[in-house]
């Protein structure tokens, strides 16, 4: 196998990565989390008794930890086939990983930033 192979099995895992973790995490997860955050932290710093501060800061913790788990949830579900690809990469090709992972990184990136690009 050649560093070209390594490169395209590479693109390949990012876009495969990519387009998993989208569907698990869609960009409209990330705009809810986003426009709730000011909301959530004005109401925190706003309280003035405990009880209420507490009962907000709750309601924050449990929207940054839905946000959380759910990224994390994809990430990883979406590596499996990546952690698969790249065994199957190293195998064949030692020393071909630095290929690889550009690749990676430059598909994973396009296809991440694809609806920002389109727009433009």
């Amino acid at each position: 196998m050649t560093l070209a192979a390594a490169a395209g099995l590479g693109a390949a895992a990012g876009v495969a990565f990519a387009w998993l973790w989208l569907r698990l995490v869609p960009w409209a997860v990330h705009l809810d989390f986003w426009a709730a955050m000011p909301l959530a932290a004005r109401e925190v710093l706003g309280a003035d008794e405990a009880r209420v501060f507490f009962g907000h800061y709750r309601g924050l913790l449990a929207l940054v930890v839905r946000y959380v788990g759910r990224n994390l949830g994809g990430a990883l579900l979406a590596g499996l086939p990546v952690l698969g690809i790249m065994l199957l990469a190293a195998r064949a090709l030692p020393g071909g990983e630095a290929p690889f992972f550009a690749a990676f990184l430059v598909a994973m990136m396009a296809v991440f930033l694809w609806p920002a690009l389109r727009r433009s």
